[in-house]
Order: C-alpha cells, then sequence, then structure tokens
C-alpha cells in the first residue's frame, strides 16, 4: 500500500522531469533547429519580400518612434534613434518570448501527441525562431548605430552575459507559461493584455534616466522585468555601465523562475497530451 502511495506521488509531482526534459531536448539541436527553420520558410513562404519583412517592419518603426518622439528626449534626435533601435530588439525578443510561450505546446499538440518527444524541443524551437529574427534586428540596430556616427566600446561585451541570462530566462518563461496556458488558455488572452501595459511602462519610447523622479511612474516602471532586462543588455552596447540593481534583480528573477518551472514542470509533465 505504501508503495503504491508513494509510485502515485511521483506521477503527480516529479519536479526532476524538468531536468530530465531540459537536458534531453538540448541534446537534439539538429531537431528543434529544423523545425524552427521550417516555421520561418512556412511563416514567408508565400511573401515576395520574404525574410526582408524582418527588417522592414523593425525600420519602420524605429524610424517612426525617432520622428515622433525624439524631439521630446534630451539625449539628441541621433542618440535617442540608436536608443530606440536597440532597446526595441530587445524588447521584441522579450515580448515574444511570453507571447510564444504561452502557445508553444498548444501549435505542437500533433507532435505532442503522436511523437515521444521532450518538450523542451518544441520550446527551443520558439525560442530559436525567436533569436533569429532578434539576430537580423539587432544587427540593423548596430548598423544605425554607426550610420549615426556611434562606435561599440568594450564595455559592449557586457550584453553577452547580459544575452546568457536572458535566453535562460526565456527557456524558463516559455516552459513554465506553456505548461500553464495549456491547461488555462485564458492565461494567454490575459498576457496579450499585459504586453499592451508593458509596451508602455518599459523604457523603449521613453529614456529611463529621464523619467527617475519618484512617484507612481517611476514605481510602476522599476517593478516591471523589462526594465532591468534591457538595462543590463542595451547599457552596455549604447557605452554605459549597467545598473547593478537591475541586474540583481534579473538575478533573483532568475532564481524564482527556475524554481517556478521546476514545480509547474512537475506537475504538468505527464498532463500536457491530455491538455492540448
Amino acid at each position: 500500500m505504501l508503495e503504491d502511495q508513494v509510485a502515485r506521488a511521483r506521477y503527480v509531482f516529479d519536479p526532476r522531469v524538468a531536468f530530465r526534459d531540459l537536458l534531453a531536448g538540448a541534446r537534439q539541436p539538429a531537431l528543434w533547429i529544423a523545425f524552427a527553420t521550417d516555421e520561418i520558410q512556412q511563416r514567408y513562404r508565400r511573401s515576395k519580400l520574404g525574410l526582408a519583412w524582418i527588417i522592414i517592419s523593425y525600420v519602420i518603426f524605429v524610424a517612426t518612434i525617432s520622428l515622433f518622439f525624439g524631439n521630446f528626449s534630451d539625449l539628441g534626435h541621433a542618440h535617442f534613434t540608436v536608443y530606440v533601435a536597440i532597446n526595441f530588439a530587445i524588447f521584441m525578443f522579450l515580448m515574444g518570448n511570453i507571447t510564444d510561450g504561452c502557445a508553444v505546446f498548444r501549435v505542437s499538440k500533433s507532435w505532442i501527441k503522436s511523437a515521444p518527444l521532450p518538450h523542451s524541443i518544441y520550446v527551443f524551437k520558439s525560442i530559436a525562431r525567436s533569436l533569429f529574427v532578434f539576430g537580423i534586428n539587432l544587427a540593423v540596430a548596430l548598423l544605425i548605430l554607426y550610420l549615426f556616427g556611434f562606435h561599440l566600446h568594450l564595455m559592449a561585451l557586457l550584453a553577452i552575459p547580459a544575452l546568457i541570462v536572458l535566453l535562460v530566462n526565456a527557456v524558463l518563461v516559455q516552459t513554465t507559461f506553456g505548461y500553464i496556458a495549456a491547461r488555462y488558455p485564458d492565461v494567454d488572452h490575459l498576457m496579450q493584455s499585459l504586453m499592451r501595459i508593458l509596451y508602455f511602462t518599459t523604457p523603449v519610447l521613453w529614456v529611463r534616466d529621464e523619467h527617475s523622479a519618484p512617484g507612481l511612474r517611476t514605481t510602476i516602471s522599476e517593478l516591471n522585468p523589462f526594465t532591468h532586462a534591457l538595462e543590463i543588455f542595451s547599457a552596455p552596447i549604447l557605452g554605459k555601465v549597467p545598473d547593478p540593481k537591475s541586474w540583481l534583480i534579473i538575478g533573483v528573477l532568475t532564481l524564482v523562475m527556475l524554481v517556478t518551472t521546476l514545480v509547474v514542470t512537475g506537475f504538468s509533465h505527464r498532463r500536457l497530451p491530455y491538455w492540448v
């Protein structure tokens, strides 16, 4: 009887399954890269401009924001344009991790139901696709930086560990939200609504240092994780030392997300085929 109870308990909750699943998926990069490549090709297959639309949409946004909001910043028009270009590239990557994460398992339900693949395969596929788009946008942002007369310094290397930390968080976020949204589809709609709020409370359209006076607006902005994610990545590229407080907050949030992912995966892993 006791052995049966232990077996049922393991079936209900096993946090170790998260590590096993992530490692199993990480060992098959050829598979999730192939999935990501196929999705990108399918998305732009019937378009005459193809992948150029990634660059076009990005440049149009940066140019529009620079034109209409550049005069409201103390940075100067050129510096503000570079600021928006760098921050918008990483912001879209972060936002995509949440919106795509909510649907990461649902859009792959046919594979989940028919093939015994690690669930992390679909997470890595989603991140690889987003990272491809981010890479193109970042390359354009760096080109804009040079066209406006700015140059990268050695401090820009600090953006590399920041990107690694953000990629780790992307895996944790997509895994967690993927399971939760598979069980509770309303979470997808909730997060899409919250993304609209984060769009205005994250320092992309405005400069963080210019709105640091105590008040409700500053408090809301500082409580926004995206604010600190942008700080640790974009500040070095723009030639500034990242705020140590932002690194501390991102570090704490990473640990929180790790624990959350272990718990959610432990409860949800075996139930996912019945939810999607």
